[in-house]
């Protein structure tokens, strides 16, 4: 019984250290780990207001939250934006956020 116990504790300490060695090359920084994501291929469509779209919305997210979304209105879409601005601190001036609401309601919200 005793080699039995013996037997699993070689076995567990062997794969612990099997692991730990094998995880160095996951390691960079010291004890920081990262990977590379693949670039985000979400092109939004042709139409006034797309570069100001593009470049400000996608500072805190994919483009691909804009055109998974359901189909607001141009209200609905101007108090995410605002909300965008105001909660979680968005450098949008006000300018750009309704060129922004502008540019999504048209093409992937309800329209006017």
């Amino acid at each position: 019984m005793k080699f039995i116990i013996l037997l699993f504790i070689s076995a567990a300490l062997f794969f612990t250290s099997a692991a730990l060695a094998g995880d160095q090359g996951f390691v960079k920084e010291g004890s920081k780990r990262s990977i590379t994501l693949p670039a985000p291929n979400i092109t939004l469509k042709e139409g006034p207001g797309r570069d100001v779209t593009s470049s400000y919305c996608r500072i805190c997210h994919s483009l691909d939250y804009i055109t998974t979304q359901q189909k607001f209105t141009k209200a609905k879409w101007m108090a995410v934006v605002t909300k965008m601005i105001k909660v979680y601190g968005a450098p949008i001036s006000g300018e750009n956020a309704k060129i922004i609401a502008d540019y999504i309601t048209t093409h992937y919200g309800i329209g006017g």
